[in-house]
């Protein structure tokens, strides 16, 4: 087989031993000419790579090695490209995702021979090691990100991880509270050290973070109301339990309070005052947190999250989490038919979307509304002289003669003209055709 290349085929050659090799010159690169070499045991496998990759070198990618794998990729892009651009929380989440549900399933393949089935594939493995939607998502999610840089950077070509088809998420409705039983909560924290912390979770819908993220300087002034600024959340994390900023424009929020929730606030800080001055010099709250241990420092929010559950058993109301709290608030707001909007900007949502994805179900009573709304505008004068439209719908149902009425109505005003009247569109030939 002659070893001459043909016109397009770049660098092609037969080594001594018989394996075809294939070069391709990627240009100048930090002032080094670089060269792509492919192998294989046939010219025309090597011809085949050789034209694969020209047009995409031609539009500025360049390819990843053949050595390269998605493992390696993944390890390096925690290790230097991540580090340091998003929270330290969020790190840890690309770390377990990469370590515990991408790298066993996909790490050894290949980066360039990565496909959206191997994606496909790893999701089902996820799946039937019994792990739910929202895990399989989260290792999508983090595969698609890291691709992405990938992208961006000319190493891929395509981003198979966005191809794959995503895990479908169940639209879960979640447990609320009753009025009653949100009552018997309250009567229940009554008087406990964390009580104003539980309050603020059901009358606020406040998160756990938030929560333990509350300082004393967040309780503001406002004209002739007082405000709760929510701007901060505790955290935990690989570097322990800290305060961080809320990352987005919707969770930093200005909730007003109720006067029963300042009398609350101030009770509590009259004990906390009180435990500081029998501490002395062993408190130690440096960011004057509204909620603390009983030496001033900050509350563990896994330990924390843990007591409602305790509490509400104890108190005759079943298992509750702390996030059924909040689910409960925006639960028993809606059921307020405040109007969605409101909630949205109570709860910290990044859009109202949300809010109706989550809790769209419970307004059928401001469907209600906004029907009779429509009806008192549009008939009104029509229907003055019906008391209860429903039995006048009834009665008319009732009373109901078709030969009567088909008597006293033309045959052209059923009909109409053939292509013409918008009664009968779509009919464009005469009805005798029919």
């Amino acid at each position: 087989m002659s070893s001459r290349r043909g016109k397009g085929e770049g660098s092609i050659y037969q080594r001594e031993d018989g394996v075809w090799i294939g070069a391709i010159d990627l240009g100048w690169v930090n002032g080094r000419r670089k060269r792509k070499v492919i192998s294989a045991p046939t010219r025309g496998e090597v011809v085949k790579r050789v034209r694969e990759l020209q047009p995409v070198i031609a539009q500025g990618v360049m390819p990843a090695s053949d050595r390269l794998t998605v493992g390696q990729y993944l390890n390096d892009w925690l290790a230097h490209r991540i580090a340091g651009t998003v929270t330290t929380r969020t790190e840890d989440l690309y770390e377990r995702a990469v370590k515990v549900y991408i790298n066993p399933s996909i790490g050894k393949i290949r980066l360039n021979k990565l496909t959206p089935s191997d994606v496909s594939r790893m999701l089902q493995e996820l799946e039937a090691k019994g792990y739910s939607p929202a895990t399989r998502r989260m290792a999508r999610a983090t595969l698609r990100r890291a691709l992405r840089m990938a992208e961006q950077d000319g190493v891929l070509n395509r981003n198979v991880a966005s191809i794959a088809e995503g895990p479908k998420l169940d639209q879960r409705r979640g447990r609320s509270l009753t009025p009653e039983q949100a009552k018997q909560f309250l009567r229940a924290v009554e008087g406990h050290r964390h009580e104003a912390a539980y309050v603020l979770a059901l009358s606020l819908g406040l998160r756990r973070g938030e929560i333990l993220g509350l300082t004393w300087h967040d309780v503001e002034r406002a004209e002739d109301a007082v405000v709760l600024q929510i701007r901060r959340q505790l955290v935990r994390d690989k570097n322990g339990v800290h305060l961080v900023d809320l990352k987005t424009v919707g969770s930093r929020r200005t909730l007003h309070l109720s006067r029963p929730l300042v009398d609350i606030l101030e009770r509590h800080r009259v004990r906390q005052e009180a435990e500081e001055l029998v501490r002395g010099f062993r408190w130690h709250n440096d960011h004057e947190l509204i909620f603390t241990s009983n030496v001033g420092t900050s509350l563990d929010p896994d330990e924390f999250g843990k007591t409602v559950p305790k509490i509400c058993v104890e108190a005759g109301l079943g298992r509750w989490s702390i996030h059924e709290l909040r689910h409960s608030c925006a639960s028993l707001l809606m059921a307020m038919e405040v109007p969605i909007e409101i909630v949205a900007e109570q709860m910290g949502h990044a859009s109202i979307r949300v809010t109706k994805d989550v809790y769209g179900h419970l307004m059928p009573r401001s469907r209600a509304r906004a029907a009779e709304a429509m009806r008192s505008m549009l008939f009104d004068e029509s229907t003055q002289e019906s008391a209860n439209p429903s039995v006048a719908l009834a009665t008319s149902l009732a009373t109901f003669e078709p030969e009567r009425l088909f008597n006293t109505l033309l045959i052209r005003d059923l009909v109409g003209r053939p292509g013409l009247d918008p009664g009968t569109l779509g009919l464009k030939v005469p009805c005798s055709t029919r």
